[in-house]
């Protein structure tokens, strides 16, 4: 089963639907993505979890949200992309 997940901690990576990517590469494809003001960490699990964290305090937020369902089916989109940016390389 492919459960429909974000998990964005920081500027490094982000992981959508269980599958690991660079930040920078993402933001290519959503260059308006952003955790929420003052917030560095974003987990959605739909229908399971949703929170942000500034690392003291955390927010939960609907188990059910529009925008992160949206970007979580963009995936393929970024996979896309990082495979020919990766073959770009060699």
């Amino acid at each position: 089963m492919n459960m429909t997940s974000l998990v964005h901690y920081g500027t490094e990576k982000i992981t959508l639907n269980g599958r690991e990517y660079l930040f920078e590469d993402f933001l290519k494809i959503e260059p308006s993505y952003s955790a929420p003001f003052g917030f560095s960490v974003r987990v959605y699990e739909k229908g399971v979890r949703h929170y942000i964290s500034d690392g003291a305090n955390s927010l939960h937020l609907p188990l059910h949200d529009p925008y992160c369902d949206a970007i979580c089916n963009r995936e393929g989109e970024l996979a896309r992309l990082v495979a020919l940016l990766q073959s770009e390389k060699e």
